[in-house]
């Protein structure tokens, strides 16, 4: 019926949407997509001439014979193949639709810049791989009710045109009745479901921190209280009443069109019975032909709350601000590996300004040669973390230029540029699987002389070239971190505070044998530390206050640490 597609196309604009889902699906898997309609309208057509072949040789002749019987038989196989065929078809599309989805968007996240992860945080993320592709998921389960029921009713119509232009009108406006009724409905489903969404972020990020900050509130059962009580409670009940607003919203929907299609029924006979409009038998096969589209049309009414969810869901995708997807993963730009030089000239990095309060990298003027050993010292928030971001390309410079060599770092060749660096960050992540900085396995000779090189050779079990037990202290794993970087074969490693989480006797044995041995291995190591006792195996100490870089010899770098060690204790 016209009134459906024009309530579908009334409402997914005033929402704004257009229905992407749909569109998208049309646009990638076009083919399929028309196979599947064609489809659906064929078993739409074998129903409707299966409804008049009961209305013209049961209802009007009541004759039915042995080979009425057969021919009968054979209509309904026939509609049921061809309409479960064309579903099954529909939830394929769906389901592929799903996965390029969901392997896309991890893609992407991999590709983006650290800042706009950093910025997104990581609980919106999550969110979005959890709670936005799960609505995605649950709208392709409802996708193929909605589109084959609005295909039987446009079908059903043409055939309650021609038994009965009258009565159809009369069912018409009932229809029209019905939609524009779940029109308001699913409006308020719709803001219902956003509300929800945005509850659904919120939790996530209280889960993280009932998670990450598990042992304080242990310690704490005061702050814990508050924060079940203040924080995680009265979002768990916005949450709750925001689903149970939506799901009565649904429940209308879906009961309203049933209640005005037995009104249809009840209309029908009486139009025909008392006013004469129809014959009795045409009246019959009417009312059938309704009773007949309620459940597709019940169902496409149904199905729209939930595609309107997944338009949610989408949309808070597109809101991440991720780059666009690239099935490749390396660029055709390339660096010497023989670089010589590292240089910054007036590179400066601003921070988004954040509840207030900024921060900005001055401009920074650094040489780093091959070969040499850097230590960075600086207080907290004085900058060091930053302008190792932006030494190794993480961070791209707000102003001023990087060069390699003489190969100035822009944004075509930033890719290549970060492929010259392996590191241990505070926030490092230890992954399972072992290979070299080209993605090639490496031998168990090399990776028992690096786990014995760290002391982890009792303690990681490792088969075929994966780390089976990364269940360890943090200063342990901090080992398997370098590890990691070590077997990549890089030509310069940053390590952020790495000896923090180490006991003496292996700092001493980082700072006096492993830093030397990365050396022999061709490293060039830039480091962030505060380890007064150990500067000596430095051949440059850079100092960071406020954002501004400085250069000492070591002990001028022994006694600015000392002096910040001093003023932090204070």
């Amino acid at each position: 019926m016209t009134f459906l597609l024009i309530f579908l196309n009334q409402h997914t604009h005033k929402t704004s949407t257009n229905m992407d889902i749909i569109k998208l699906i049309f646009q990638h898997y076009r083919r399929d997509f028309l196979q599947m309609l064609t489809l659906t309208l064929i078993s739409g057509g074998v129903a409707i001439g299966t409804l008049s072949y009961i209305n013209n040789n049961l209802l009007r002749n009541n004759q039915l014979n042995q080979g009425g019987i057969v021919q009968f038989v054979l209509l309904v196989a026939i509609y049921f193949a061809i309409a479960t065929f064309a579903q099954i078809q529909l939830a394929k599309i769906g389901q592929n639709f799903i996965l390029d989805t969901q392997m896309q968007l991890v893609k992407r996240i991999m590709d983006s810049h650290e800042t706009q992860i950093q910025l997104i945080g990581k609980p919106k993320i999550l969110a979005s791989l959890a709670s936005d592709i799960r609505s995605l998921s649950f709208a392709f389960t409802r996708l193929p009710e909605l589109v084959q029921g609005i295909l039987f009713v446009i079908t059903c119509s043409l055939y309650l045109i021609w038994l009965s232009p009258k009565l159809f009108a009369v069912v018409a406006i009932i229809m029209i009745l019905m939609v524009s009724g779940t029109h308001l409905i699913v409006k308020r489903h719709f803001q219902s479901f956003r509300l929800m969404r945005h509850c659904e972020d919120e939790i996530q990020r209280h889960y993280e921190t009932a998670l990450d900050g598990h042992k304080e509130l242990t310690l704490n059962r005061y702050r814990a209280e508050r924060f079940y009580n203040e924080e995680f409670t009265p979002q768990a009940h916005q949450r709750r009443l925001a689903h149970v607003q939506a799901d009565t919203y649904q429940s209308l929907s879906v009961n309203w069109g049933n209640s005005m299609m037995l009104l249809a029924v009840g209309i029908i006979f009486y139009l025909a019975t008392y006013h004469h409009w129809a014959t009795l038998s045409d009246a019959a096969t009417i009312s059938m032909t309704v009773l007949f589209m309620r459940g597709p049309l019940t169902s496409a009414i149904g199905a729209f709350p939930a595609i309107m969810q997944s338009q949610v869901g989408l949309q808070a995708l597109k809101n991440l601000g991720l780059v666009p997807y690239s099935p490749t993963f390396h660029t055709q730009q390339t660096l010497p590996e023989n670089w010589q030089q590292i240089r910054l000239e007036n590179v400066t990095y601003d921070y988004p300004e954040q509840g207030g309060q900024r921060f900005a990298l001055q401009p920074t003027n650094l040489t780093l040669t091959r070969g040499e050993t850097v230590f960075l010292i600086g207080g907290n928030g004085s900058g060091k973390s930053t302008l190792s971001m932006v030494i190794s390309g993480l961070y791209a410079p707000s102003s001023g230029k990087i060069y390699l060599d003489d190969i100035e770092i822009t944004e075509a060749n930033r890719d290549a540029y970060r492929q010259l660096f392996a590191s241990v960050f505070t926030d490092f992540h230890v992954f399972e699987q072992m290979m070299d900085g080209q993605g090639r396995d490496i031998s168990e000779q090399e990776i028992h002389y690096w786990l014995q090189q760290l002391q982890l050779d009792e303690k990681v079990k490792v088969q075929t070239n994966r780390i089976l037990n990364s269940k360890l202290s943090q200063g342990q794993r901090k080992r398997l971190g370098l590890l990691l970087a070590a077997l990549e074969k890089r030509s310069i490693m940053i390590l952020d505070e790495w000896a923090a989480d180490q006991d003496p006797q292996f700092r001493r044995a980082f700072y006096e044998q492993l830093l030397p041995l990365l050396k022999q291995h061709g490293y060039t190591i830039f480091a962030i530390s505060h380890d007064d006792k150990y500067f000596h195996h430095a051949e440059r100490i850079l100092s960071m206050q406020q954002g501004q870089l400085s250069e000492h010899n070591a002990e001028q770098g022994k006694a600015i640490a000392e002096a910040q060690s001093k003023n932090q204790s204070i």
